[in-house]
């Protein structure tokens, strides 16, 4: 694999910081980035981060997200009040579907055009997100490593993980011993669940040493982080929700 490999999560529609990342690690085209699930709700621009992967099909790559998840359920019923419209609602759907037709507006010169590109985005969408992969497998510099949104059922291999429990699960994976020989990078969790107070660091198992989480709480703390890490060299860059940066802390 050519360039430097990265792996970050749960933007949560914070478009412009995932570009400061980008410049601060100074991403080429012969880089690769991962992103782990969960590019949407709660921050201004989601429908910008979506269109930001498309345009880079060969070097930036998309997991699902519980929040894609949620997205996808959602737009197979368009019914705030059916279950699925209920749950995503409760977890900031309203505001990503108001961007999503703030976003398909700006083209459209009448109500029909909106229609029509509205009805072909939401396919589009649907389809692209049964696409994306609940987990990838790579080998970077001789480490065998697993990227995931969530996690594993502790208890099942690899190849048959549902994609709930991939986009979902919590306590039970981080507190299990997960795949031997393997080491698996995780979002989903904010970090300040596992290190502690408001430490939104990098999080590498003391326990197993099987498993590391990157979500910073982008995405509900006002003080989180976006945490860059490097499958190089596991080294970390940060950006505070405030714009700061830094390198190297953990």
């Amino acid at each position: 694999m050519k360039g430097k490999v990265y792996a970050l999560s749960d933007l949560h529609g914070h478009y412009d910081i995932l570009l400061a990342m980008l410049k601060k690690i100074d991403f080429k085209d012969e880089d690769t980035l991962y992103i782990l699930g969960d590019c949407n709700d709660r921050g201004e621009k989601a429908m910008e981060i979506y269109h930001f992967i498309r345009q880079h099909p060969h070097n930036i790559f998309l997991l699902k997200g519980n929040h894609e998840l949620m997205m996808r359920d959602y737009l197979m019923k368009e019914d705030w009040e059916c279950p699925q419209g209920r749950i995503w609602k409760s977890n900031g759907g309203i505001r990503t579907m108001e961007q999503m037709e703030h976003f398909l507006w700006k083209d459209c010169c009448c109500t029909k055009d909106f229609s029509d590109k509205r009805t072909e985005f939401r396919a589009w969408l649907i389809d692209y997100i049964n696409s994306l992969p609940s987990y990838i497998e790579l080998n970077v510099n001789g480490q065998a490593l697993v990227l995931i949104h969530a996690g594993i059922n502790p208890e099942l291999p690899l190849k048959e993980q549902d994609e709930e429990i991939c986009a979902w699960i919590r306590d039970w994976f981080y507190m299990s011993p997960a795949l031997k020989g393997k080491t698996i990078i995780f979002g989903h969790t904010p970090l300040c669940h596992l290190n502690g107070g408001h430490n939104f660091n990098v999080w590498f198992d003391p326990f197993y040493h099987d498993k590391i989480g990157i979500d910073g709480g982008l995405g509900p703390f006002d003080d989180g982080q976006l945490n860059c890490l490097c499958l190089n060299d596991m080294s970390v860059t940060v950006i505070k929700k405030d714009g700061t940066a830094r390198e190297g802390e953990n």
